[in-house]
């Protein structure tokens, strides 16, 4: 019986590629679901391309299955996954992460040992890249951590200071998600065509806010490869614009001061000016107030 299933996010040949890399072991109970975008969208002509890409050899395995879908946008490939899953426990991953059988043994154990938690989120680690070599073959560090973690469990209505969700950190029962009818919005994400992150965030906030209950966990869940985009790409319009709109959504009393605030930390650590990032999470900001019901009509 699958328990688990690991609903891995990923874009055309070169994603495919970039999975096949990856350490996935084979676990009793648990089982690789993996939606492969083409890069088709609504209104073009879908017969000028294939909506399929024939998958590298290592993926052909009896616990993967690879679906197409002629769509672009990160939100919306991880709403077809969560729209098809099956498996009473998900986990929500990338084409850039590797696991180790005990980590994934241990998401299963906490959802079974916890059956009053909906969401629960761990840690993960990186390894990160020669200048110029984001994506490629020259990892060259050993596993650091990028945020700060709490060394003891934390109900994510609270969460301790410093802390953010990020994507592959985040696993769920998948029939209270399904049952809430809450979705990933996709007017977020990568390849969304404005507000570039967040995603994930507004999506648990959403959850945690009709009831549901989450909770962190102290426990190494994988290995990313590569800095997440959060940091990587912490000053781009996109990303900025995106910040703007979830941290006053998130903390609604303090939104504004927190904005001004997270404008001068990423100035100071990506080099970008304070009026670079400052221009761009109050763009998002003021998206917010004008359009709220539009940016969240789904």
């Amino acid at each position: 019986m699958v328990k688990l299933q690991v609903l891995i996010s990923t874009y055309g040949t070169e994603g495919l590629r970039r999975l096949s890399k990856m350490h996935l072991p084979a676990v009793k109970g648990v089982e690789y679901r993996v939606h492969c975008q083409t890069g088709i969208s609504d209104g073009e002509d879908k017969s000028e391309r294939p909506g399929r890409i024939p998958p590298p050899q290592s993926l052909v395995r009896e616990d993967m299955t690879i679906v197409y879908s002629r769509t672009k946008g990160l939100s919306r490939n991880r709403n077809l996954l969560l729209h098809n899953a099956t498996a009473p426990y998900c986990l929500i991953a990338d084409d850039d992460i590797s696991y180790t059988p005990e980590a994934l043994k241990e998401v299963i154990a906490i959802f079974e040992s916890n059956p009053d938690i909906d969401i629960a989120a761990f840690k993960s680690a990186n390894t990160l890249y020669r200048p110029g070599d984001e994506g490629g073959c020259g990892d060259i560090s050993a596993p650091v951590e990028e945020k700060t973690y709490s060394d003891h469990p934390f109900d994510l209505r609270h969460p301790v200071k410093g802390y953010y969700l990020t994507s592959f950190e985040i696993a769920f029962r998948r029939e209270s998600v399904v049952a809430s009818g809450i979705r990933f919005n996709e007017n977020f994400g990568v390849g969304a065509p404005r507000y570039g992150s967040g995603e994930e965030e507004l999506w648990v906030h959403a959850l945690l806010q009709s009831g549901m209950k989450g909770s962190f966990y102290p426990v190494m869940l994988a290995l990313h490869h590569g800095s997440t985009t959060g940091v990587r790409a912490a000053a781009e319009p996109r990303v900025l614009r995106a910040q703007g709109i979830l941290i006053p959504v998130v903390y609604p009393l303090t939104g504004f001061p927190r904005i001004l605030l997270k404008g001068w930390r990423v100035s100071r650590q990506s080099g970008k000016s304070l009026l670079h990032c400052l221009r761009y999470l109050l763009s998002g900001y003021k998206d917010l107030l004008l359009h709220k019901k539009r940016i969240f009509q789904q």
